[in-house]
């Protein structure tokens, strides 16, 4: 660790603050796996999501990717949810399956880190599987 330029910074849990994340963990979970976006008040201002696939972040809009999609016609659900909350934030393992709008079939494995400013969402870091994002969303350009 003592690497010329490499600053580690090890954080060590509260249980308050696991607490904290877990409450909302569970009031956001049920709006994720809907589809949907959760209550406003989650959210701090200018929430932001950073995707993998393709390397960029946005602040989040009010209709979730997964529902936008939904409403061009893909059939999708959230399967095989896994949490694990830490203090400022929590980690969501999952796989999207269905199909897309054209009839493909879809299964995205996916690992969600969601951390957290002042006790709200603050931002989302997706990581999936490029290739099989591509059929919902089509290659990265």
């Amino acid at each position: 660790m003592d690497e010329p330029g490499c600053e580690v910074v090890i954080e060590t849990p509260t249980t308050a603050g696991v607490h904290q994340a877990a409450d909302l963990a569970r009031r956001w979970l049920p709006a994720f796996l809907a589809g949907r976006r959760a209550d406003d008040d989650v959210y701090a201002h200018g929430v932001s999501t950073w995707h993998n696939t393709g390397d960029w972040e946005a602040e989040i809009q009010q209709t979730p990717s997964r529902t936008r999609s939904i409403q061009a016609g893909a059939e999708l659900r959230v399967e095989d949810v896994r949490v694990n909350v830490f203090d400022g934030g929590w980690v969501v393992r999952s796989v999207t399956v269905g199909a897309s709008g054209d009839g493909r079939a879809v299964r995205i494995p996916s690992c969600l880190v969601v951390t957290l400013r002042d006790g709200r969402i603050a931002r989302f870091e997706e990581y999936a599987d490029s290739r099989a994002v591509e059929v919902l969303f089509g290659p990265p350009s």
